[in-house]
């Protein structure tokens, strides 16, 4: 698999064309490990591996397959190229070759179209999307694709959005991509950069210390002068009493977030247009409400069947009290006894939660 990560990745071009300060933070997230699993299925699927959905849950499987669907229509009987590096190169004759690589990035897919004037590019993502654009991130690569191939007149870029199968495209030509990707260079090469409170903050690792972000925490605390030196560097807070004020204001911004937050959904459900923003509807959990017919149908061996199920102790024990014509404790209580042996239990999680004493 090609090189994944540049100090200059298109990936993060969407994030610097809002804020030139933003930089990824690496702690592990569950939905990253879930876009990695679908992604190594994808390449596979497209490079004719055996069986290349295995590892994937029933839903992940469709969304890969409707991808590879997808990029097979798109390619219209010409050679996909899967995982493909593209390099953005730039004339310098202290270069090795007379070319600076200037950064690189991975595409899911491309496909060169015969005679080499047109091109698709094709980034899978594995979430629903609608929360941002990622038009910076695959101008970044098509202007990689125009620097390789100089033959290229057009790049048609598609990003797919797996959850919910939906599709954002665009083409560009190479001024079009340059003129989207060379100021956001610019910009994040300057020494000088500005911060800037925005929807990317979450994933920021500077977050606990941005100027900006502190700037925003800060207008909602003007009395509290003590806590200003705290606001601008959380992490470096040694005194529990600031820390508790400190969270105090952080409940509060929440409290005010999500009441925000509750306003402007409102807001767009009843027709409104708020800029920058969509509805989108999440779908539902869902529950098989017969379980033995389910086995039923499945054809499974029991004990397949039995590993894809999870028992719910609570719901045991109303169900067990109910039989047996107990009280809810003593349910409870008979319950653990009985299966003592064969019960675990992960690591009590430890949170922080006011005092009300």
């Amino acid at each position: 698999m090609p090189d994944q990560h540049h100090d200059l990745s298109p990936s993060s071009f969407p994030a610097w064309a809002v804020c030139p300060s933003f930089t990824g933070d690496p702690s592990p997230r569950a939905d990253a490990d879930e876009g990695t699993r679908q992604h190594a299925a994808l390449e596979a699927h497209l490079g004719g591996k055996a069986d290349p959905l295995a590892d994937l849950g029933q839903d992940a499987r469709e969304a890969v397959r409707w991808a590879v669907d997808y990029i097979t229509l798109t390619a219209n009987g010409d050679k996909i190229l899967p995982e493909q590096r593209v390099a953005y190169t730039v004339p310098d004759n202290f270069a090795p070759g007379g070319q600076l690589e200037v950064y690189f990035g991975t595409a899911d897919a491309v496909v060169i179209h015969p005679p080499g004037n047109a091109a698709d590019l094709i980034d899978f993502k594995s979430g629903a999307g609608g929360e941002r654009s990622h038009r910076e991130q695959l101008a970044g690569y098509a202007l990689a694709l125009f620097s390789m191939r100089k033959r290229l007149k057009t790049v048609r870029c598609h990003v797919l959005y797996g959850r919910n199968r939906h599709v954002d495209s665009w083409s560009f030509t190479q001024a079009d991509a340059a003129g989207i990707v060379l100021p956001i260079l610019e910009t994040r090469q300057n020494p000088d950069r500005p911060a800037v409170a925005c929807d990317y903050c979450g994933f920021c690792r500077h977050r606990s210390t941005c100027p900006a972000l502190v700037e925003e925490v800060a207008l909602v605390a003007p009395d509290h002068d003590e806590l200003i030196a705290a606001l601008r560097e959380p992490a470096a807070i040694t005194d529990p009493v600031i820390a508790g004020k400190a969270l105090t204001v952080a409940r509060h911004v929440a409290t005010w977030a999500d009441a925000v937050r509750k306003a402007a959904t409102k807001l767009a459900k009843d027709g409104a247009t708020v800029p920058g923003y969509r509805l989108q509807e999440r779908r539902g959990s869902r529950d098989v409400t017969d379980i033995n017919e389910a086995f039923n149908r499945t054809g499974l061996s029991p004990e397949d069947f039995r590993a894809a199920c999870k028992l719910s102790l609570p719901k045991l024990a109303d169900r067990y009290a109910k039989a047996r014509g107990v009280k809810k404790k003593q349910a409870i209580a008979e319950i653990e006894t009985a299966l003592a042996d064969l019960v675990t239990e992960s690591k009590p999680a430890v949170a922080l939660v006011a005092d009300k004493s």
